[in-house]
């Protein structure tokens, strides 16, 4: 019992040495973790923005139909009036630019294996009118002039023009346009991803009024741009 009483601060000094080379490992594979992690973040700006850094107009959708219009030619003189109906159709293009997206725009939760982008809103392209395809229903006038013709058929490419711009900028057709914008750019990113050797990822993209929940990203007060920044230091 002497003995052990002897040796019992040498134990004790044992002891906190083990302790300390423990504590110092767990903080060593800790940091290793956080290197992997900032490696991972890294290599996943790095590679959508080669990826992205071209696409300045990504179709990403498009609607088509016909539109009904009835244009009216005064005419130099009232008895020279004349009006005409016609179906026109259109199609408008919806696009999205991905050329501005920075490290900012990433969220990546490597527990998960989860990236989210967020990425800008759909544009809605200017209407394309297919005017050899337009069909005249009926054309009503006293006299109708060549000029006068000419004349219905400009003013119903520019109503169909206009009409074909309110209905592709109706919430329906660009939140479709919006959801397709979204796989497309899934889609785009996993491929590069997975080939860059991160192997199967799953990729969530979100416009900026749906913001990100909590729990799906790597750090859910910063972006990885703020990280690596803050790592750099």
């Amino acid at each position: 019992m002497e003995g052990l009483k002897r040796y019992w601060p040498l134990l004790l000094i044992a002891a906190m040495i083990l302790g300390a080379l423990f504590w110092w490992r767990a903080e060593q594979a800790k940091e290793r973790r956080a290197e992997e992690e900032l490696a991972q973040a890294q290599g996943i700006v790095r590679v959508l923005s080669q990826t992205f850094s071209n696409r300045a107009a990504l179709k990403v959708g498009e609607i088509n139909g016909t539109l009904d219009v009835t244009t009216v030619d005064p005419g130099a003189v009232p008895f020279l009036r004349s009006s005409q109906k016609a179906t026109v159709p259109y199609s408008v293009g919806y696009t999205l630019d991905l050329r501005d997206l920075g490290a900012d725009d990433y969220r990546w939760d490597p527990a998960a294996r989860t990236l989210t982008i967020r990425v800008p809103l759909v544009a809605a392209e200017a209407p394309n009118i297919d005017e050899a395809n337009r069909a005249v229903a009926g054309t009503s006038g006293l006299f109708v002039t060549r000029g006068a013709s000419a004349n219905l058929a400009r003013r119903a490419s520019q109503l169909a023009t206009a009409k074909a711009g309110e209905v592709a900028e109706e919430p329906a057709n660009l939140a479709r346009a919006q959801a397709n914008a979204e796989k497309v750019v899934a889609d785009l990113a996993r491929a590069p991803l997975e080939t860059a050797g991160l192997g199967p990822v799953t990729v969530r993209v979100v416009t900026p009024a749906a913001g990100v929940r909590d729990g799906e990203r790597w750090d859910v007060s910063r972006s990885i741009e703020q990280v690596l920044a803050d790592r750099q230091r």
